[in-house]
C-alpha cells in the first residue's frame, strides 16, 4: 500500500490548516493510502520528520502554507532531497507572505496552489522550479456537516462570517510613519487596486516605482513587501465595508480583530473567535455565508465551496470564476460598492427558498472536478513530476 505522510501544523488560525490536513487525510484513506499524520508544532518535530522519512514506505509528503518545506538534515540537506522524497507544499496564501518558502529550489519539492493565480505568479516571478502546481481547494464530502443540507424550517435564517478583522486606520498611521517614497507608493497603489486582483499588483507597483526611478520585478524583496502590505491592508479594508454595509443584517460575525466595529443597535452580532470544528458543525444551520474572496479570479475562497458542499447559499464578491462555474449564484455575489453588497444579501432574504434551491443546482454542478476528493487524486498524480524536474532543478 502507497503510503503519504502528512506534516499537520495545528498553529494556524482557529486550526483551520490542521482541519484541513485532517479532511485531507481521510480522502487519501479513502483513496487506498496508508496515511502517517505528524504534527509539526513541537520542539522537536524537525527531527521527528526526517526519523519518519528514514523509516520508508512512504510515496509523498504532504504539507500546507510551507510548514516543514524548509526542514534540514544535520548536514544542511533539504530532508525531502536527502531522502529523494517528493513534498507537495499546498499555499492558501500569495507568494508575498513568506516567499523564502515559494522560491525554494528543489527536484523533491512541488509547489502547489490552492488558486491558480498564486501558482502562476510563482512561475512568473519566483521559478524556483520552472514549474508549479494547482488543486482547488474545493468542496468536502457532504458527511462531514453530518444531516446536512437542512431544511429550510430547521435554520436560523441568518448569515454567518467567518473572518478575521482589523482597523485599517492602525495600518494608514504606519504607513504615514513610512519614508515618502514608500509612503506614496503605498497609499496610491491602494487606491488603484482596490477593486482588481493581486494579478495586478506586480505592473501597479512598476509603473508608481518608476516614478521614484526605481525599476521593480515580481522576485525582489521591497516588490514583496509591498504586496504584502497592500493585499493584507485591501483585504481588511474590503471585509470593514462589507460588514459595515450589512450591520442592519442578521449576520452572526466569527473571528478577531472587529473591535473597532460599532455594534450598538445593529442587527448583526459579533460574537469573536470560533474554533475550526465548531464552525464546521454550525454551518448547515445558516441560511447564508459571508465570504470575500483574497483577491483571486481564477477561484473563489473555500468559505464559498464548503458553504455550497454544506448547503448553505454563498453571499460573495463575483470574479471570474463564480461567473463561468457558480452561474446560478449571481444574484449573491457584488461588487465592493455598498449598493451591491446591500442588494445581494436583500435578494438571499427574499426569497430563501429559491437561494437553497439555487444552492444544491450549484452543488451538483461542483462535484465533479470541484471536490475535495478530485484535489487529493490532483496531488497524488503530480508525485511523478519531479523526476522531470529533477533534470533540470537539481
Amino acid at each position: 500500500m502507497a503510503g503519504v505522510l502528512i506534516l499537520r501544523w495545528g498553529a494556524s488560525a482557529y486550526d483551520s490548516l490542521g482541519g484541513l490536513l485532517d479532511l485531507a487525510g481521510r480522502e487519501l484513506v479513502a483513496e487506498g493510502y496508508a496515511v502517517d499524520m505528524v504534527r509539526v508544532d513541537t520542539p522537536d518535530w524537525p527531527k521527528l520528520v526526517e526519523a519518519k522519512v528514514k523509516q520508508g514506505g512512504i510515496d509523498f509528503a504532504l504539507t500546507m502554507s510551507g510548514v516543514g518545506s524548509d526542514v534540514r538534515t544535520s548536514e544542511r540537506k533539504l530532508v525531502w532531497d536527502a531522502w529523494k522524497l517528493p513534498l507537495f507544499n499546498w499555499c492558501c496564501d500569495h507568494p508575498c507572505y513568506f516567499p523564502s518558502r515559494h522560491g525554494i529550489r528543489s527536484p523533491y519539492l512541488l509547489h502547489g496552489y490552492v488558486f491558480p493565480d498564486h501558482a502562476r505568479y510563482n512561475v512568473k516571478h519566483l521559478n524556483p522550479n520552472g514549474m508549479a502546481f494547482t488543486a482547488h481547494l474545493a468542496m468536502p464530502p457532504r458527511a462531514v456537516f453530518g444531516a446536512a443540507p437542512l431544511p429550510l424550517a430547521s435554520r436560523n435564517g441568518r448569515i454567518v462570517f467567518s473572518k478575521s478583522g482589523h482597523d485599517t486606520n492602525a495600518i494608514e498611521a504606519s504607513w504615514r510613519a513610512a519614508v515618502p517614497m514608500m509612503r506614496d507608493m503605498l497609499f496610491a497603489a491602494a487606491e488603484a487596486l482596490f477593486h482588481r486582483s493581486t494579478a495586478d499588483f506586480v505592473p501597479v507597483f512598476q509603473r508608481l516605482g518608476e516614478r521614484h526611478g526605481i525599476l521593480l520585478d515580481g522576485n525582489n524583496a521591497l516588490t514583496l513587501n509591498l504586496i504584502r502590505e497592500v493585499d493584507a491592508y485591501i483585504r481588511y479594508r474590503r471585509g470593514n465595508l462589507v460588514l459595515r454595509s450589512l450591520l442592519g443584517f442578521p449576520v452572526d460575525v466569527y473571528g478577531r480583530g472587529w473591535d473597532h466595529i460599532a455594534w450598538d443597535g445593529a442587527a448583526a452580532r459579533y460574537h469573536g473567535v470560533s474554533p475550526w470544528n465548531e464552525a464546521v458543525r454550525t454551518l448547515p444551520s445558516y441560511l447564508g455565508c459571508l465570504s470575500i474572496n483574497p483577491l483571486i479570479d481564477e477561484s473563489v475562497h473555500d468559505r464559498v465551496f464548503w458553504a455550497v458542499a454544506a448547503g448553505v447559499a454563498p453571499c460573495t464578491d463575483a470574479n471570474g470564476f463564480s461567473r463561468a462555474q457558480m452561474p446560478e449564484l449571481a444574484a449573491y455575489t457584488f461588487d465592493f460598492t455598498p449598493e451591491a453588497i446591500v442588494a445581494a444579501a436583500e435578494a438571499l432574504l427574499a426569497d430563501p427558498r429559491a437561494a437553497l434551491e439555487r444552492t444544491e443546482t450549484t452543488y451538483a454542478a461542483l462535484s465533479g472536478e470541484f471536490t475535495l476528493r478530485h484535489a487529493i487524486r490532483r496531488i497524488a498524480g503530480f508525485q511523478p513530476f519531479h523526476r522531470a524536474n529533477g533534470r533540470v532543478a537539481a
